[in-house]
């Protein structure tokens, strides 16, 4: 597991580090397990998640091969499934107010 700083191309309205998952066990768990106060984690080679035995709602950015968000839910519950065609990673954080990406927005991992 690596870490990585997320950028905005063009407009810098959120950047931060985060938890690089990239083998198959880290995908799975993505942030299960964790608490709400958790670093934000990127998976990898990734289209679809789920939420099954979350503790608590989280905030999710679909992105596609070239950086670009491709969809994205703020305060997704606990024992959800969603998916988003084009999607190559997904980048999650523990839902909260402040700024979160939004779609079209390009992504500089």
């Amino acid at each position: 597991m690596s870490a990585t700083v997320v950028r905005h191309v063009r407009t810098p309205t959120w950047s931060g580090d985060v938890r690089v998952l990239d083998t198959f066990g880290q995908r799975l768990r993505g942030l299960l397990g964790t608490n709400a106060s958790t670093l934000p984690v990127l998976i990898c080679r990734c289209s679809s998640i789920h939420t099954v035995g979350m503790g608590y709602p989280i905030d999710v950015a679909f992105v596609d091969g070239r950086g670009v968000v491709c969809g994205g839910h703020r305060g997704l519950m606990p024992g959800k499934v969603v998916s988003c065609h084009g999607a190559r990673c997904v980048l999650e954080r523990p839902s909260h107010s402040g700024i979160w990406v939004r779609e079209s927005e390009r992504l500089e991992f």
